[in-house]
């Protein structure tokens, strides 16, 4: 088999908008940036703001790996070095399940829920299915033709992005005078403790993507020990300041103590620009488009490079070809063909049954648990890892790994206690069982094929090639 992925080809500034591309500061604005709003309310900016702080804690575990592993595995060869190939297998269960339900969530049924809802008039199935399917194709079409006009398309379009938001943000926050206030980072604007900590599940999951998104092209990345670390903190601050900047300017744009109309209206976002610059108005419906396109892109040339990497470890019973790396393009186009196809068909079960735009919400919240299972099985594996190669540090590979863990939990635990009415409490249930149904997975995988189940995330690409 070929082992064909381009070698010291994406610098660190492709990585950080590959990453910024997953991120899709405008589309999380126009759409995940609501299911926060329906929990924390006048609170938004805060939880925003907890989101990346929690992240922060969350991302030290693939930032330290960076330094001693890279592979297009990602928290798959984290977890598979650190903690042997059983609870490797574990992980890559978890890692297909959230990566497939994520990309078709907020990709696909996000962008079909954005644009409908510009028109409500035109939101039937007759008009998103074919938007999501289109958004579908395109990303997958990208990512067979290589990860240089990837993310070429994701510089161009997200700097642009990003400067219409910030511009749009400040217009609204100096037509808000004396009404601007610090209030919306405290909990004078939502219920209480429990409403804030669910809202989490939303404002941590903004930035869930990101460290999976530069990793998986570790294999691809130019002196990726180097590079990697660097795209993972700039891209982590660059998102989180623009986004509390942005959910500030929201909140105060339409009132603190009126954000539950902001979650029931249709894209509120775009009605706060359109009252202060209608060239602002369809500059964001742009922008936005493009974001939700550039979520697609650059979670698709993930999630293939992911799968590439299972298949050429043989587990999840995925058939060789699925590791085949295209001639020309030198990408895994087999990986990312299965992925288009799965990610959007979920997709339109769950627009069908609950539309769009709850549906999307909704695979969001079911995934989140697989992704918080995936970190937290990489921190565990992290000491392991460390020790072994005698490189331990109690702070970093043990003390912030478990503070980040904590956070993790007690979002988990949280929503199980205090759970939310259907569907969302069916959304968590689901989510939550995945854990155990991935365990029985692995346990099926082995009896049936041990050895590729032990030697699962064992070996980088230097180690496969011999190098």
């Amino acid at each position: 088999m070929e082992y064909g992925l381009k070698r010291n080809y994406v610098s660190s500034f492709r990585l950080i908008w590959q990453a910024m591309g997953t991120l899709s500061v405008a589309a999380d604005a126009a759409y995940l940036l609501v299911g926060v709003v329906e929990f924390a309310l006048g609170a938004t900016p805060l939880s925003l703001f907890l989101g990346v702080i929690g992240y922060l804690f969350i991302m030290n575990t693939g930032y330290q790996f960076s330094k001693h592993v890279n592979s297009a595995g990602s928290y798959y060869t984290f977890a598979g070095k650190g903690l042997g190939g059983i609870v490797g297998t574990f992980q890559a269960w978890n890692m297909a399940f959230y990566g497939i339900l994520g990309y078709g969530s907020f990709g696909f049924l996000g962008l079909a829920s954005f644009i409908t809802l510009i028109d409500p008039k035109y939101s039937g199935a007759l008009f998103w299915v074919p938007i999501a399917f289109v958004a579908a194709l395109i990303s997958f079409l990208f990512t067979y033709r290589g990860i240089k006009i990837s993310t070429d398309y994701q510089i161009a379009g997200g700097v642009i992005e990003v400067l219409v938001l910030i511009i749009g943000s400040l217009i609204i926050i100096i037509n808000a005078g004396k009404l601007n206030t610090l209030y919306v980072f405290t909990l004078k604007y939502v219920s209480g403790y429990s409403q804030l900590i669910f809202s989490m599940i939303y404002s941590t999951t903004l930035y869930f993507g990101t460290t999976v998104s530069i990793t998986a092209l570790g294999e691809e990345a130019r002196e990726p020990e180097k590079n990697i670390k660097r795209a993972l903190l700039a891209t982590t601050i660059l998102a989180g300041l623009t986004l509390i900047f942005v959910s500030y300017a929201f909140t105060i744009g339409w009132g603190p103590a009126n954000m539950e109309s902001f979650f029931h209206s249709h894209d509120p976002g775009v009605i706060l620009f359109k009252r202060y610059s209608y060239i602002l108005y369809i500059a964001l419906i742009l922008v936005t488009i493009n974001s939700f396109m550039g979520y697609n892109i650059s979670v698709s040339n993930a999630d293939s490079r992911i799968f590439y990497s299972f298949a050429r470890d043989g587990i999840l019973f995925l058939p060789n070809s699925v590791a085949k790396i295209h001639e020309r393009y030198r990408t895994p186009h087999i990986a990312a063909l299965i992925i288009f196809i799965l990610s959007f068909l979920i997709a339109i079960f769950f627009g069908l049954r609950y539309g769009p735009v709850a549906g999307g919400l909704l695979m969001l919240l079911i995934n989140s648990y697989a992704a918080y299972t995936e970190h937290i099985v990489a921190s565990i594996a992290l000491p392991f890892l460390t020790h072994r190669r005698g490189e331990f540090k109690l702070i970093q590979h043990v003390v912030i790994p478990v503070i980040g863990m904590a956070i993790l939990l007690i979002i988990m635990i949280s929503t199980l206690i205090t759970p939310e009415p259907y569907p969302e409490n069916f959304a968590v249930y689901f989510g939550v069982s995945w854990i155990p149904i991935s365990g029985l997975l692995t346990f099926i995988e082995y009896k049936i094929h041990p050895g590729k189940v032990k030697k699962a995330a064992q070996f980088t690409i230097e180690e496969i090639e011999g190098k």
